[in-house]
Order: C-alpha cells, then structure tokens, then sequence
C-alpha cells in the first residue's frame, strides 16, 4: 500500500493515538503539541485534495480498494478495504480536520492539568482517525465498523471522569465519577440499540444484491449505479422496513428524535469532548451517511415510489427534532447543555433539508445548502463549546445562574461567543444565515407547511436561547457564586493564548463562511460526485446576499430572529424584568415551563420503560429460576412440548 495523501490523513492520528499514552508519561505538553501537529498534517492533506478534486488535478470519483475479505467460496463476492474520493468525502474529511485541529490545540491549554492526559489523547486521536476513516469508507461494512469505532470512542471521552470522586451534580449518583459513567454508558445504549436496526438494513442490502446479482455488493457506487437490487426488496413489500431501519442508525448518532435523549448527558466529559463530539465527529456521522446514501435513495425513488418514504421522513422527522429539541433549549440551567440542544435542533436543520432536498426538483441545491449548514455549524459550534470551555475554565462552574458580568472580566472570550450566538441565531451577515435561510426556503418550497412552519418558529426559539445564554454569562450582575469566589481570591480571568488563538480563528471564519456558498456550489457540481448542480453560478457572493434579504421567506425569518432576540434582550440583557416572576405568575407559562424542563418528559418515560421496566421484568424472571435440576428439566420438557405443538400445527 502506497503512503498516499488518503491513507495519511486518518492513518496520522491513528498512529498518534497509539502512541499518545507513552508520550503522556514522559510530557503532558508534548503529547498535545504531537497530536496537534498530527491534525495539522491531516487537515493540509485533506485541503490539498479538494482544492485539486476543484481545479481537476485529481480525477474523481476514485475508489483505491484493497482486498480485505475474499468470499468468493462462500458469497462469490469480496469485501474491500479502501477510501472513495469523491466531493463528498473530500469536504467532510476537510471539515473535520479544520475544527479538530483547532480543538486539538485548545486542549493543550484547557487538560493541562489532567492528569491521565495519555488517556484523553489516546481516544482523542482514535475519535479522530475513526470518523475520517468513517467518511472515506466506499462500502458499507467498513463504514459500519468504523462507526461502531466512534461510538466506543464517544463512550469512553463521555464518561472521562469516571474516577472523580466529587459528589454528584445529579441525584441518585454518589459521586460525579458514577454519574459520568452513567452518562457514557446511555449514549453507548442508545446508540447502540438504533445501531442494530441499521445493521439489519445493510444485511437486508447483502442479501438483496445476493439475489440479484449472484453475490453480495456493499460498496456505494456499485449500489448507485444499478439499482436493481432495490427490487427484491419491493417483492416482498421490504422497502417501508428498510427505509426505517437504514434511517434508524443514522438517528441514533445525530441525536434525532427519538433516540436524542443520550446527547443532553453526553455533556459530563471534558468540554473539548463536548465540542469534538458535537462539531467535528459523532453527530455529524449521521448527516453524512444520509447524504452519502442520498443519490442511491434518489435513484431508487424515481422506480419505486414508496421508497420516497425514506425523504418524507427525514424533512419531518428532522423539523420536528429542530423544534423540540430547541424548546429544551429554552430553560437549560447547564451552559453546555443549551448548546447541546442547540446542536439536536441544528442537525435537525440539516435533515429537513436533505429530506426536502429529494421531494423537490433542486435536489442538488438543497444537498449543497445541507453540507454547508454543516460546515458552517462545525465551526460556530465549536466556538460555542470552546467559549463554553473558556468560561468553564474561569470560573468552576456550569451552571448559567452562577455566572453573570462576566464581559469585563474575559472580553476575547465574550466576543467570541457572541459571534458563535450570531452565527447560531442566523444573524446576517455571519454564517448561520445564509444557510439557515437557505433551509427555511427550500422548506417552503416543498409545500409541507408543516415542515416549514416548524423550521421558521425554531428560528425564533433558536434567537431566544442563544441571547438569554449571552445573557446570563456576561451581562447582568456578578452572582453570588462570583463574588464569593472573588473574595476568595479567584477572580475571573481570559484564558491562556493558547485558548484563545482558536476562538479567534474560529469566530473569524464565523463570520465570512457565508460569502463562501457560491464556492460550495462548485465544490459539488464536480464529476467527482453523482449529483451535478445546473444553471448558472453566482460570481460575486454580495448580489446573492442582498438578493437573499430581499426574497419574502427571508423577511418572514428576520421577523422571526427578532421576534427571539427581543424578549431574551429584555429580559437577560438589559435586566429590564424578572423572567422567574413572570413565569411564576402565570399558570400557563408555569405549566409550560415544567414541561419543557422536564424535556417534554420524554427522557421520564424512557427510564420508566427501558431501565424501571427491564429491571421489573429481569425480578419476575428472576423468580422462576429456582436452581433445582427436577423443576429446570420440567421447564425444558414444556418447552419441547410446546415446540412439538407448534411445528404439528403449522404442518
């Protein structure tokens, strides 16, 4: 195997993480800067090979296999080991280098302190290589052992600080240590029991290709250049199974409704974790695979039409996800949790989109605004998080009510983060709005009002919590907490440069990824992808700006992002009224408030049923288990009593 730019950029931090628990023992320092200049490699190899896939040095789409699994004595067919270059992979793996690298070199700063630092760089760099690895796979079981890779990953950075011996934030846990563990065992359990139903779907692919072709095909252009296989499945009437079950895994990693309770909790490790995990890998494992399977689903609606299920689903499912997981938003006490919710509700964006993108005839448009809502979300939420960790960092704690007057005291960080806000709440002229905007459209477009509806109130709600968590951290008065920590001698204070660098580069390309949108246009219409955008480009990004603001559906979003913005501005801001009296004063908002902070007791009943209702039902078992040999030969005899019945009565 050639040491091409492809192996290189994951095989790099795969290589670093190996060695990261050794290099720990020696420096704490050292393993960070390694790691960092690991990730900086990765990241210029990976913007070298889009820029080249663009200007056409390189032909795409390329798919460099090697030969992993020979079955041709048992299926007649080989499995591959190998990376497929195409606009797709290039981006994403550019993406994720781009915003790993500068939280990489954040953490050398924020874990300088922690001690099992050999520990943290080792998953970190794993994290890394398996989603870069994730993203390059051309077919589908090496993508589904990487994206197991990064789910073992999440468990093990969640759950971080499992030795902590602090008492526990949360009731029912002894210690913060059992409380993080929990935390990453949930996101382990959730993911992995959406994860099953995803297997399912791609055995249902073997054994579809199986039949038609005569041996089983996993890799993705195979799939998409014939499509044929898709008819075994509509034989027996498998198409609506298989559209649920192959959406079921990408759900379960992004955090999507119903399996997006896990991600709240994931917010117990390390906040440069918090922003791996929601900016660069992880969540947006989900997003890719949909658009990676999306031109196979378009293919495969235009001979089958129920296969147009699998679009419906995702718009509605990824609007309704945006709205709740805003709601929650709305009253998170946890600095880090309101941004978690803000991430549910984002990749819920890029779902509706996606979903949109393959009811309507701009497929390939509403695709590109999908990815560059990605893009443009990776970085702003890496800028929220590593702000958050900032914060975090200075003053102890996570919780917004212990915070407050916190501008004077770290200024680069308060810009920061109000540029992240910005860009979140879709603010012109920074990222978020260009490509929020983009979706609200498309939404409206599609003529599902119900998709539209939701996606244009989330704009609201998106603006309100945004500005009430400006609010409570910086403005306002110092709170008790602060102040007795000031007494104490623990001021507040800006972070090293070695943390602040990053925010300023990330809150930099903040603001101008916007004007990029008509380069992201080009970036995909490219042989190198399936998908060819038609019509004319957009030379100068400024006319498409001010062509956006004039449109009607973008006036309907600016009345929405005020309509958000001046009640949190009231409110938390400007400290012109107490949103607890108002609240408490009235029995609907009470009611309301209740509801939303209980996550629309969602999470409740989840517990009840999963963990309370397995539990109660292991008990019962339990008792029939007596270990008396005379009692466990009856229950085998009433077993094969019962099997004989059965198979008489079939026959």
């Amino acid at each position: 195997m050639n040491l091409e730019p492809y192996w290189l950029v994951w095989g790099i931090p795969l290589f670093v993480g190996f060695i990261s628990p050794f290099i720990g023992r020696v420096s704490r320092k050292l393993v960070g800067i390694i790691s960092s200049i690991g990730l900086v490699v990765s990241f210029l190899l990976s913007l070298k090979m889009l820029l080249d896939m663009v200007n056409g040095v390189i032909n795409t789409p390329l798919d460099a296999e090697l030969e992993w699994l020979n079955l041709k004595d048992i299926t007649g067919g080989i499995v591959g080991f190998g990376v497929l270059l195409d606009s797709l992979s290039l981006f994403m793996i550019t993406v994720i280098t781009f915003v790993s690298m500068l939280i990489f070199i954040f953490s050398i700063g924020y874990m300088a302190e922690e001690e099992d630092i050999g520990r943290y760089w080792f998953w970190m760099n794993i994290f890394v290589s398996a989603m870069l690895l994730l993203v390059l796979s051309d077919n589908l079981i090496q993508l589904f052992i990487t994206w197991e890779i990064v789910g073992i990953c999440s468990w093990a950075l969640i759950s971080f600080w499992y030795k902590s011996k602090a008492p526990s934030p949360e009731p029912g846990f002894e210690t913060e240590g059992d409380y993080n563990a929990h935390c990453g065992f949930k996101a382990l359990v959730t993911t992995g029991f959406a994860d099953v139903f995803f297997l399912v779907a791609i055995l249902m692919i073997g054994w579809a290709t199986w039949a038609t072709y005569g041996h089983p095909v996993f890799n993705f252009m195979e799939l998409g250049e014939d499509i044929s296989w898709a008819g075994e499945l509509a034989r027996y009437a498998l198409l609506p199974i298989f559209v649920l079950f192959i959406l079921s895994g990408p759900f379960g990693k992004s955090a999507q409704f119903p399996y997006h309770e896990w991600l709240p909790e994931a917010m117990a490790g390390p906040t440069t974790v918090s922003a791996l995990i929601h900016a660069a890998t992880m969540v947006k494992a989900g997003v890719y695979f949909v658009a990676r399977f999306f031109p196979i689903m378009l293919a495969m609606a235009d001979t089958f039409p129920e296969a147009k299920l699998f679009f419906l689903i995702v718009a509605v499912n990824g609007a309704f996800t945006a709205f709740l997981a805003g709601t929650q938003g709305m009253v998170a006490r946890e600095l880090k949790k309101v941004l978690a919710y803000s991430t549910i509700s984002q990749i819920g964006y890029m779902f509706l989109a996606l979903g949109v993108g393959g009811l309507i005839a701009e497929h390939a448009v509403a695709f590109t605004i999908a990815l560059m809502h990605l893009s443009a979300h990776a970085v702003f939420k890496a800028l929220l998080f590593l702000s958050a960790a900032s914060v975090l960092h200075s003053v102890g704690t996570k919780y917004l009510d212990e915070m407050g007057a916190l501008k004077k005291y770290m200024p680069i960080t308060y810009v920061s983060m109000l540029v992240g806000a910005f860009a979140l709440s879709g603010v012109p002229i920074f990222s978020g709005f260009f490509t929020k905007d983009e979706i609200v459209k498309i939404a409206y477009e599609s003529s599902n009002m119900i998709v539209y509806l939701l996606a244009v109130v989330t704009v609201a709600i998106t603006a309100f919590y945004s500005f009430r968590m400006i609010g409570l951290v910086f403005f306002g008065k110092e709170s008790d907490y602060i102040r007795e920590r000031i007494r104490e001698g623990h001021e507040p204070h800006e972070s090293p440069s070695v943390m602040t660098v990053p925010l300023l580069i990330l809150a930099g390309v903040s603001t101008v990824l916007g004007f990029m949108l008509p380069w992201m246009y080009k970036v995909f219409d490219n042989p190198g992808f399936w998908i060819r955008l038609e019509g004319e480009h957009v030379e100068f990004c400024l006319i498409e700006f001010f062509k956006s603001l004039a449109s009607v559906t973008s006036l309907v979003t600016l009345l929405l992002l005020v309509i958000g913005i001046y009640p949190a501005y009231h409110y938390y801001i400007a400290s012109k009224g107490s949103p607890a009296k108002l609240v408490e004063g009235n029995v609907v908002l009470r009611a309301l408030y209740k509801f939303l902070k209980e996550r629309w007791f969602i999470n409740k009943v989840y517990y009840k049923v999963f963990r309370d209702g397995l539990l109660w039902f292991a008990n019962k078992l339990r008792k029939i288990q007596t270990g008396i040999s005379n009692v466990n030969l009856l229950y085998a005899a009433i077993g094969m009593i019962a099997s004989v019945l059965i198979i008489v009565l079939l026959l």
